[in-house]
């Protein structure tokens, strides 16, 4: 061999090997791109893609699809939260089912479903815990001199607005539909993806289900668009119960329960919302005329956060009776080794 040859067959030599370290080094950047996409273990996406996912489409089919398919309709503002609530319930149930299956992977029931007996009695002690708690808000009010009873079964005002009986009615379902989608979502998918996903060697399983809790909380409120830090801290304080009663019951009955409740004695039972813009326009069953200081009596006000806390603790109260103690119950955080994502 000359010695032309012999430098001919060492530029060979060595371009293969540059080819193989190229493709060493695709593959390693490849690779760690997938692994940061795809647990190979599970066989799904990494927890943090899949609370993305569901946000995603939950966005699409909430926000922006009942604008579309109502846009231009001149309905009563009961009727329209109402068809805006069913079309969300709808969307986040149809997702629920298909993402628990194709992306999650997992039964539907470890979001919280177990309905039954049980279940039904749980979504009531939550709704009769949240309507004595907040019963605080408007005996304050009315001890303070803040407010007086201007109306009884108040049909509210406006060209749509529709009778009492029929509005609080219409109402009651609005409430039902808009408590049982946010729980599925931000509890049943958000919750229990958040928690798998921080679960791992440096944190525990209870500190996976805390930190689960606040997250899930924090996405809850980011989308409802709190516009004043009085909103955003109410909205977190009830995010934070809502998840707590989801990790210490296992089930969305009591948080469905809670948040039901919540929503429709601040609006509608209690008027508490009257304080607000547009309040008028709602079906109430006592409808407050409020003279307070604006902090306290505003609906994200001191008072109403106070009675917020009560609920809270009347939550507790329940639950320690109930379970024992204040330890998660959630099924999803009994994961073999080296699950985490």
């Amino acid at each position: 061999m000359t010695e032309a040859d012999s430098e001919v067959d060492r530029g060979r030599t060595a371009s293969r090997s540059g080819d193989a370290d190229r493709r060493d080094i695709r593959d390693g950047i490849s690779g760690r791109i997938v692994s940061a996409l795809w647990n190979r273990t599970e066989g799904r996406p990494r927890a943090v893609w899949r609370v993305l996912i569901a946000c995603s489409v939950m966005f699409i089919g909430v926000y922006v699809l009942p604008g579309v398919l109502l846009a231009g309709a001149e309905l009563p503002v009961s009727v329209t939260g109402g068809i805006v609530n069913l079309i969300s319930a709808l969307v986040v149930l149809a997702m629920a089912v298909v993402f628990a299956k194709h992306v999650d992977q997992r039964p539907l029931g470890e979001y919280g479903f177990d309905v039954g007996a049980a279940w039904l009695t749980e979504f009531t002690v939550g709704s009769v815990v949240a309507l004595v708690g907040l019963s605080v808000a408007p005996l304050v009010n009315l001890a303070a001199g803040w407010a007086t009873i201007a109306e009884v079964a108040s049909g509210g005002v406006g060209a749509n607005a529709l009778p009492f009986a029929l509005g609080f009615g219409v109402f009651t379902i609005q409430w039902a539909l808009t408590a049982f989608w946010e729980e599925v979502m931000f509890r049943g998918i958000v919750l229990t993806n958040a928690v798998e996903g921080l679960r791992g060697r440096w944190i525990s399983d209870r500190g996976a289900v805390i930190a689960g809790v606040v997250a899930s909380s924090l996405i809850f409120t980011v989308f409802h668009l709190p516009g004043s830090i009085s909103a955003f801290g109410f909205r977190m304080i009830l995010g934070l119960l809502l998840g707590a009663a989801y990790v210490w019951t296992n089930s969305l009955a009591l948080p469905i329960g809670l948040h039901f409740m919540t929503n429709f004695a601040l609006n509608n039972i209690y008027g508490l919302s009257n304080v607000a813009e547009g309040g008028a326009r709602a079906a109430m069953l006592l409808r407050p005329a409020f003279t307070g200081p604006s902090e306290f009596v505003q609906l994200y006000g001191i008072v109403n956060a106070g009675a917020v806390l009560c609920v809270v603790a009347l939550t507790v109260g329940y639950v320690l009776i109930r379970n024992g103690d204040l330890s998660t119950r959630m099924s999803s955080t009994s994961f073999p080794e080296g699950s985490s994502d």
